[in-house]
């Protein structure tokens, strides 16, 4: 008995409104000629579980409860894929039930829809405002390089190459000379 109320009290167990929403997902796929694998994946992402569990429940437990709306959905494809002339609609009447899951599908579906929605400007808030930081740090960027000296253009030419070393060599030689200037002058004292 222990067992059994342990089962039925899991936080992760399969409610009725999820045993609902994935069979109207997997009769769609049926109905439009999908896979149930792309039903079961849809299915995953809209209960938050794996399409591996959605599988399992569905080949598991709620195939064998719904072979008459599955025998429907595999006839409403046959129907959809005839040429149009032969296609009839089919026309059922909604019952409370199936009505009142739908709604509660679509207020589902709504939720999610702006919850993404909310999520997704977020997102995009955060991309403008690091957006406007980078263009902020371009602008510094682009204002301290026009504060740099400009670099010296072109090569260096052998005719200027000459007249540096000249130069040098004429400083290092005042140099030279200040220096035994100095040297002689404190021998001298």
């Amino acid at each position: 008995m222990q067992s059994l109320e342990k089962w039925s009290s899991r936080s992760d167990a399969w409610t009725p409104e999820d045993d609902e929403r994935l069979t109207a997902i997997v009769l769609h796929h049926i109905r439009t000629g999908s896979t149930q694998l792309k039903a079961f994946e849809e299915a995953s992402a809209e209960l938050g579980r794996t399409a591996a569990a959605c599988g399992y429940r569905w080949n598991g437990v709620l195939r064998k409860r719904r072979r008459q709306e599955i025998e429907e959905a595999k006839r409403d494809r046959k129907t959809l894929h005839k040429p149009a002339r032969t296609a009839v609609p089919v026309v059922r009447q909604a019952t409370p039930a199936s009505s009142a899951s739908s709604m509660k599908e679509v207020i589902l579906f709504l939720q999610t829809y702006d919850e993404q929605h909310q999520r997704l400007l977020r997102q995009l808030e955060q991309a403008e405002q690091e957006r406007n930081q980078l263009l902020q740090r371009v602008q510094e960027l682009e204002t301290r390089l026009a504060h740099l000296p400009p670099l010296e253009q072109g090569p260096v030419t052998p005719e200027q190459l000459a007249e540096d070393s000249r130069t040098l060599f004429a400083i290092m030689e005042r140099a030279r000379k200040l220096l035994e200037s100095d040297g002689s002058k404190t021998s001298g004292e």
